[in-house]
């Protein structure tokens, strides 16, 4: 009998990537591709739903065909996606929204809920703000816009349950994401009441455990995708929480950078109280909190796709990856970037949504290579702080997410937190760590401490540097100075290119 093979797909903002891992947590085949997605509109995002389980049905056709794989052998499937935004069906079962948490819609109801005090009345409840588009503004808003549309809402879903819908007819979602609609005491209805919107109560789908299975895998749905009829189905995590879990994060203490097209900060928590700051979520048998940079590695992108043509003409000539390039000109810049900063916010952030980005201390001797240091050391401290201001304290940091096979960046992250940091073995952390659900569900594994221990290695350990470590305490207390002080300006700077904050 063939050995096991586990199934996650990450449906993230970015990419839908699904990815086949033996019991041991090796990847065996991977497909991605291009999340689908429309603006009909300035500052609207949607996801229609037959485009998004068409990617799922593509990636998760070419993994299962690739030679390495029986698909016959699939145990189980795990399920992770971007939280927040709106997803709905009616109560046929079919698509009435689907709407991004990168959308801007919610804004305005948003303003109207601050004004009136109802938004005060549901944060109390929730133990979080709400912001522009979580499900609750969204809501609000096809209630307040488009009541044709809110009055066929049966059931609120999240990202990832619209592919468990498709794969199992499952009307559910897990605790991650359920943490988003159903405050700590479980009586959504109270929060819906307090924003008047208490006639969406029954819309409320049913909350499981991310590691329990949903549902199994329909005769239809086993046709489209290739998967064998009856496979469980887990949950799943909202995609932070997934990546966290295949990083190897799940006590408390333990806390996980995400260096990944986002950055985001993620702390375990002993309960939905303990910290501040951020977004608290149920999160397996616990809690955490995260809170995101909108751009993280996608900084490095940004700055070396408009100013790094001679690095790649460089990279060409020898033969290798631009990267390589990148990192070595970075790495000839001493840590600080010789007194240039940059802050991060080319998206704002989850904590600042009006933040933009910002070059500060630049002068005529400003090199390319200066500022490209400046680049990587900004990433790594907004991230960085992010884990400091929850004021939990961290026995165990890992860094993972694409920008973790950057050595430099890494580095960084030890020297400013002046502790020991290790990056897991593995790239797709959010498939692995759905993959880990669904091999829970399926009893593969015993429970997610044995699946852990079996899946998720340390590929290297950094340790910090005394000298390195007394320059960034003067970089991060300069980029908390900026930081604080440019908000205002920030505001400005919004209402002059014409776009709203608000999104997260």
């Amino acid at each position: 009998m063939s050995e096991p093979l586990l199934l996650g797909v990450d449906a993230g903002l970015t990419n839908v990537t699904a990815v086949v891992f033996d019991r041991g947590g090796t990847a065996v085949a991977s497909s991605s591709t291009d999340t689908p997605g429309r603006s009909p509109a300035p500052g609207r995002d949607e996801q229609d739903h037959d485009d998004l389980w068409a990617a799922a049905v593509g990636v998760i056709g070419s993994v299962l065909a690739d030679e390495a794989v029986d698909a016959d052998a699939i145990a189980g499937v795990g399920l992770a996606g971007h939280g927040h935004g709106l997803y709905a069906l009616d109560e046929a079962g079919d698509p009435v929204c689907g709407v991004k948490s990168t959308d801007d819609r919610g804004t305005a109801v948003l303003d109207a809920w601050e004004a009136s005090g109802r938004l005060d009345e549901a944060a109390d409840r929730l133990g979080w703000r709400p912001f522009g588009a979580d499900p609750y503004c969204l809501l609000g808003w096809f209630d307040r816009d488009r009541p044709a549309v809110a009055e066929r809402i049966d059931t609120v879903l999240f990202c990832k349950d619209v592919l468990a819908h498709r794969l199992t007819g499952a009307r559910s979602t897990d605790a991650m994401d359920g943490s988003a609609l159903v405050p700590p005491d479980g009586d959504a209805e109270v929060v819906l009441d307090a924003l008047d919107l208490g006639e969406y109560a029954d819309a409320v789908p049913d909350v499981i455990d991310s590691t329990d299975a949903c549902g199994r895998v329909t005769a239809d749905a086993a046709a489209e995708t290739g998967l064998p009829e009856g496979t469980p189905v887990a949950a799943g995590l909202h995609d932070v929480g997934a990546c966290a879990l295949g990083a190897g994060v799940t006590a408390p203490g333990e806390a996980t950078v995400i260096l990944g097209t986002w950055g985001q900060s993620v702390v375990v928590t002993d309960g939905p109280d303990a910290g501040s700051g951020g977004l608290p979520r149920r999160y397996l048998d616990g809690w955490l909190r995260y809170r995101g940079t909108r751009a993280g590695a996608a900084c490095l992108d940004w700055f070396v796709d408009e100013f790094g043509d001679a690095w790649r003409d460089e990279a060409a000539e020898r033969g290798v990856d631009p990267y390589e390039v990148y990192e070595e000109r970075a790495t000839s810049v001493p840590a600080g970037a010789e007194g240039v900063l940059f802050h991060p916010y080319l998206n704002g952030s989850t904590d600042h949504p009006a933040a933009r980005g910002g070059f500060y201390g630049l002068d005529l001797d400003a090199s390319r290579d200066r500022m490209l240091r400046a680049v990587y050391d900004g990433v790594a401290t907004a991230l960085a702080l992010g884990v400091e201001d929850f004021g939990v304290p961290v026995e165990d940091l890992r860094v993972s997410g694409g920008g973790a096979q950057s050595r430099l960046w890494t580095r960084t992250f030890a020297d400013l937190l002046d502790d020991a940091v290790t990056v897991p073995d593995g790239t797709e952390m959010g498939a692995r760590g759905a993959a880990i659900c669904g091999g829970v569900a399926a009893g593969v594994y015993a429970d997610v401490d044995g699946a852990v221990a079996e899946t998720v290695g340390t590929q290297r350990r950094h340790d910090p540097d005394s000298e390195r470590v007394e320059r960034y305490r003067t970089v991060a207390a300069a980029f908390e100075e900026a930081r604080d002080a440019m908000g205002p300006t920030w505001g400005t700077l919004m209402q002059l290119s014409g776009q709203r904050g608000g999104r997260e």
